[in-house]
């Protein structure tokens, strides 16, 4: 064999180990971002039935949110506060899954709590005074489920 023959086969060796790397790297990335995206889902549904335990655990915020015509400031404060922890959570749900970083079906799942709390008689004067606090996007996505909720 002539030395350029061998020399091409190198080549063609070399070249083939680094399309083999590559194709590795693309393997070892698609699995960490799968690992992420578990994560991320897991962290968020932690969150969330975290937020629905105490909403479940404690009796202010049941009543609070049960009956909230006869409580006066303070407890109004209190329950603003409360469903802003809610929808701070449902901003945080819509920015990952625009990032493809969350589930679908987790996403649809906040969706449909979205419109339930837009069913709600009190929403209507929460938003309007919560929705400038919020990502443009978001408050979009709301005014969509909140368009879907009154179907």
């Amino acid at each position: 064999m002539k030395k350029s023959t061998i020399s091409l086969i190198v080549e063609i060796i070399g070249a083939a180990g680094v399309i083999a790397s590559l194709v590795y790297l693309s393997i070892q990335i698609n699995q960490s971002n799968k690992v992420a995206k578990a994560e991320i889902t897991k962290d968020l549904y932690l969150a969330s039935r975290q937020v629905i335990m105490e909403f479940a655990s404690n009796d202010n915020l049941a009543e609070i949110w049960t009956e909230m015509r006869k409580f006066e400031n303070e407890d109004m404060a209190k329950r603003y506060a409360f469903y802003q922890s809610f929808f701070r959570l449902y901003e945080l749900q819509h920015i990952l899954n625009k990032q493809g970083l969350l589930e679908e079906n987790m996403a649809i799942s906040y969706g449909l709590i979205v419109r339930m709390f837009s069913g709600t008689e009190w929403f209507p004067d929460y938003w309007k005074k919560a929705q400038k606090e919020f990502n443009a996007d978001f408050v979009g996505y709301v005014e969509e489920q909140i368009a879907i909720a009154s179907k």
